[in-house]
């Protein structure tokens, strides 16, 4: 059971990354109310890769792993699932970057839509 519940924190610390990275386009069919959400996920992200903190999701799979029998892996949890498994170890900072530049261009898309064209965001049509 433990080590199943830790599969499902992997799953989940993977669909954190992906709306880490692509969750900025979800304000574009659920609104504002996402936006917040998107910038503390992104927020969280950099402060734990700049402060080299250590990331409860990742404790948290290695106490379930634990508790199954396995032994924890020593690394980070990209350092583990991502780096030197599928992509070579030292690409490190191209990913975080390419990360980031990914969350740029979400919010650049973002802004060209709420602010359009002109500089000012277009008002809502009203059906008559």
């Amino acid at each position: 059971m433990w080590g199943s519940l830790g599969d499902l924190v992997v799953a989940l610390h993977a669909a954190y990354l992906v709306f880490q990275a692509l969750g900025g386009l979800l304000v574009l069919w659920f609104g504002r109310q996402v936006l917040l959400l998107h910038l503390a996920a992104v927020t969280w992200g950099i402060v734990i890769v700049a402060m080299h903190w250590r990331c409860p999701l990742t404790v948290l799979e290695k106490s379930l792993r634990s508790r199954s029998g396995e032994a924890p892996y020593p690394e980070s949890f990209l350092d583990h699932y991502v780096f030197g498994s599928y992509l070579p170890d030292g690409s490190q900072p191209w990913v975080y970057g390419l990360h980031l530049v990914v969350i740029v261009v979400v919010y650049l898309v973002l802004a060209e839509r709420w602010l359009g064209a002109g500089g000012v965001r277009p008002a809502r049509q009203v059906a008559t």
